[in-house]
């Protein structure tokens, strides 16, 4: 499993520092604005902005500014015409990566994209010669403390009954991948079977990994550190396999 920077983002919130974490939030926004545009402004009845909402509160954005960023997808005050990208490029040693984000000039956002993979030895690949490697899929995040009560071995046999399609276990915490129209199923039977369960997240899963040398692995870092500072660029997925 791979690219999973959402999960690494709220593993590590507490060590962002201001100048990042404004950055974040508007990252943030935009994320709940595309949902919002994706499947409308009524998280109830859309599963991507309730899990947009709650991964916006799971980082202290105020209520007011998750409001306003939906009211923009709703054509409320502050209104935009930002739309959502998907590009495919080549990395060090070959390796896959697709970029997510959301931008309001296709253009820029291309242009400066181009010039971060150049700077780092990579580029833009043709349409599909990288996505077919990926596929859509639902995240949910279990966290040891958050069942105390309930063994690992518990915990396992709860994600497997759930019908979850993989899991990853990290530390205390387990990545339970799910396809994403069973996302929401899935975290409920382990909520009813006792397990407590973080925001749902939605990423792309790579169908089959590559193992980089160590100084592949060093220019991937560094690219896809690159790409995740980008204020346009929401997720940076790769087929590399973890160190």
């Amino acid at each position: 499993m791979s690219g999973h920077s959402k999960w690494s983002q709220i593993k590590h919130k507490k060590s962002i520092t201001d100048q990042k974490k404004g950055a974040l939030f508007s990252k943030i926004a935009r994320e709940l604005t595309s949902a919002a545009r994706a499947g409308g402004p009524d998280p109830a009845a859309n599963a991507h902005l309730r899990a947009a909402v709650l991964h916006a509160r799971s980082f202290g954005l105020p209520k007011d500014n998750i409001a306003r960023a939906i009211r923009r997808a709703a054509g409320g005050a502050g209104a935009d015409s930002a739309s959502d990208f998907l590009y495919e490029a080549f990395g060090p040693e070959g390796v896959l990566i697709l970029i997510e984000g959301i931008t309001d000039n296709k253009n820029r956002s291309l242009a400066e994209i181009r010039k971060i993979l150049g700077d780092h030895g990579a580029k833009f690949s043709d349409p599909g010669a990288v996505l077919w490697n990926f596929e859509k899929r639902g995240l949910v995040f279990v966290r040891r403390e958050d069942s105390p009560d309930a063994t690992e071995d518990q915990i396992e046999l709860a994600v497997i009954d759930a019908g979850a399609r993989d899991y990853e276990k990290d530390g205390n915490s387990w990545i339970v991948e799910t396809l994403t129209g069973e996302t929401e199923r899935v975290r409920e039977r382990l909520v009813a079977s006792g397990i407590r369960t973080k925001e749902p997240s939605y990423g792309y899963h790579a169908k089959t990994q590559i193992a980089l040398s160590a100084a592949g692995l060093t220019a991937l870092i560094s690219l896809t550190g690159a790409l995740s500072d980008h204020d346009d660029i929401q997720e940076v997925y790769t087929n590399a396999k973890p160190a």
